[in-house]
């Protein structure tokens, strides 16, 4: 069995964004990408409720609804 690298997957995952469904949980790290800011720039988004905040999947995991973030890339 062979491995993707992370960034093959990222890649993917984002140029796919649009058929993703509504429930899908994305990473910070795509977040980064498609919205092209920093990641302190998305938790201040957060912080200041333009942007929900995500779903804890874990300890330290964190995600957010791909519904959500097109609402926060849609400006909404």
């Amino acid at each position: 069995m062979t491995t993707l690298p992370k960034q093959t997957l990222l890649g993917s995952r984002l140029t796919n964004f649009d058929q993703l469904p509504n429930s899908a949980l994305l990473t910070v790290n795509e977040i980064v990408a498609l919205a092209n800011r920093s990641r302190t720039s998305i938790w201040r988004d957060v912080k200041n409720h333009r942007l929900p905040k995500p779903t804890a999947i874990g300890p330290q995991a964190r995600r957010w609804r791909a519904d959500d973030v097109r609402k926060y890339l849609n400006g909404s």
